[in-house]
């Protein structure tokens, strides 16, 4: 097994156990039985747990990242690219609703202001807003983008905490669906609608 193989492998492990058990019981040891690799060997990639959170951070919002990108590449319509979107939340929810957002499970674990794991974290959630909100602008609603895309990633992290506690996936899958009906509703203002010529009746003309 190569060292690369190994990082990512620690990487791997350790995002899967902080988003099941939380960072802060989440041991060293703990991601390196899980990644099946000696604790001696850890401290040759990583020095602290902090460390590894940070790689694994970094990791989920590069797969972000690149899931905007093909997103704006495969679809000319940024209503369509919204819905794709939701979508992806859909297919985790039993996942979600289990152990919740791995990307919040690290905000919540450490406040953020003071935190860089978890600073780090919560730029993952701006990262959506802003992708977001460039899509509703698309649409022409470019006062209320901002707004929009916050209240789209509220939903859907409303939505986990509540199928979470209620230990129910359908309610991810409900409220994706709301708010892909409220997507669909949308009107998109950057169609410019055709002026309907005004008729002159006959009597207007005879009178001319």
């Amino acid at each position: 097994m190569n060292n690369q193989n190994k990082r990512e492998r620690l990487i791997d492990s350790a995002a899967t156990l902080f988003h099941h058990n939380g960072m802060n019981i989440t041991s060293l040891a703990d991601i390196a039985k899980h990644a099946d690799i000696p604790i001696g060997n850890v401290y040759y990639y990583f020095k602290t747990k902090e460390e590894l959170a940070l790689a694994a951070v970094a990791k989920r919002k590069e797969q972000f990242t690149a899931a905007y990108k093909l997103l704006d590449e495969g679809f000319d319509d940024p209503r369509q690219r919204l819905t794709e979107a939701l979508g992806y939340f859909d297919k985790v929810r039993e996942e979600y609703s289990k152990y919740g957002c791995p990307v919040g499970r690290i905000i919540e674990d450490a406040r953020v202001e003071k935190d860089v794991v978890a600073k780090t974290a919560a730029q993952i959630f701006i990262d959506f807003v802003d992708w977001a909100e460039r899509q509703f602008k698309k649409l022409g609603h470019t006062d209320m983008a901002r707004s929009y895309a916050i209240s789209l990633m509220s939903g859907i992290q409303g939505a986990t905490v509540m199928a979470k506690a209620l230990s129910s996936p359908q309610v991810i899958s409900d409220e994706i669906k709301r708010l892909g009906t409220w997507i669909e509703t949308l009107p998109n203002r950057r169609i410019q609608i055709g002026k309907v010529p005004v008729a002159v009746s006959s009597n207007s003309s005879n009178a001319a």
